[in-house]
């Protein structure tokens, strides 16, 4: 298999668990009530829509 697939595949499957683990850390944010917690929450979101446009950006470049 050449690098480039190898590399999509494993780029593929980062992407996705990053945008799981950002969308249920925003779910999470919305639920809390208690401030600090949310606050932690929503930069945890944060960090991970962070990551998601990363592992696009990553994605692009081994599809280019």
């Amino acid at each position: 298999m050449p690098e480039r697939v190898i590399l999509r595949e494993h780029f593929a499957s980062i992407l996705a668990a990053a945008r799981s683990a950002a969308e249920a850390y925003a779910r999470l944010a919305r639920a809390e009530h208690d401030p600090l917690r949310r606050q932690e929450l929503q930069r945890l979101a944060r960090d991970r829509r962070r990551h998601v446009e990363l592992s696009e950006r990553l994605l692009e470049i081994v599809s280019g």
